[in-house]
């Protein structure tokens, strides 16, 4: 291995706390979850059989394990610049809240294949969000050929551009007094 891809002692151990941690935290979400939604299923099979209403804090509450999921995910596959592992958060809560939205409106009116309107609102707007992100994302992240042959994204060329700037205004006021 190379000393520029050498990781310390030190460095190894807190990415494996860092993964222990995301790790321990999804069992427990997701033995809470069971246990929790295990007790509510039950409960409303006990008490009110033919509505189903314990679907809805499953599918609510699921969509924070499946954030808890893709945290821990993100981090032991090495994905670290935030702004990528925040296009997939909100992809991930995009197309979970959206199950469970079209689950609320199927189950409130009875049927699959009359969705009014209102279903179709947060799927746009939402979508749309979401989509511009990603886009984002790939303009400004995304790693590109310079005239020099260095492999950059657009945000480091402008943070050096802007580096730049301010080296030469320093130089101008030092230049000044």
């Amino acid at each position: 291995m190379s000393e520029k891809n050498a990781f310390s002692e030190e460095s190894l151990r807190e990415i494996a706390e860092e993964k222990f941690k995301f790790r321990l935290s999804v069992r427990i979400h997701l033995w809470a979850y069971i246990c929790v939604n295990g007790f509510l299923v039950l409960l409303n099979l006990l008490t009110s059989p033919f509505y189903l209403w314990s679907l809805y804090p499953i599918l609510g509450w699921g969509v924070g394990l499946a954030e808890h999921a893709t945290a821990y995910i993100l981090y032991a596959k090495g994905v670290y610049p935030m702004s990528k592992r925040a296009v997939y958060f909100h992809v991930v809560a995009y197309v979970c809240v959206m199950v469970l939205l079209f689950f609320i409106n199927i189950n409130i009116m009875g049927y699959a294949f009359n969705i009014p309107t209102w279903a179709f609102i947060p799927v746009i707007a939402w979508g749309s969000a979401v989509a511009i992100h990603g886009i984002v994302y790939r303009i400004y992240f995304a790693k590109i050929i310079t005239e020099e042959g260095e492999v950059k994204s657009r945000k480091d060329i402008a943070i050096e551009k802007e580096m730049e700037k301010l080296k030469k205004e320093r130089e101008n006021e030092e230049d000044f007094y």
